[in-house]
């Protein structure tokens, strides 16, 4: 079965060092077009929370005013996964070995690539 956002957060979350998950918990921060729905930041604060609280807390709500969590949804986060990549391709194009030429794509294919630019 296919989880939702929410799930699949808390289980990244909680597959990380335990020692950093607290961590984690605070600095969830949504980018790209499909988190501008209304709403969504609380709906997944919301529902993280009542994960949190079933599987980890196993339902004592006493212990929930610890958990902190904080889902950060900046205004320009529609473009943020493109200035993203933008920025790491200015930071990439002077390093030869970051890019394939063209020559060389079509000389070797796209095997050539996945096995010698890991």
């Amino acid at each position: 079965a296919d989880l939702g956002m929410s799930d699949n957060i808390f289980s990244v979350i909680n597959k990380s060092d335990i020692d950093v998950r607290s961590e984690f918990y605070k600095r969830i921060v949504l980018s790209g077009g499909s988190t501008m729905y209304p709403g969504l930041p609380s709906r997944l604060e919301k529902d993280i929370k009542a994960l949190y609280l079933k599987n980890v807390l196993r339902g004592d709500k006493s212990r929930l005013k610890k958990f902190a969590i904080k889902i950060e949804d900046p205004p320009r986060r529609k473009h943020m996964v493109f200035l993203g990549g933008a920025v790491l391709a200015d930071i990439m194009k002077g390093n030869p070995n970051s890019w394939l030429s063209r020559e060389d794509y079509l000389e070797k294919g796209i095997d050539y690539l996945l096995k010698e630019k890991k």
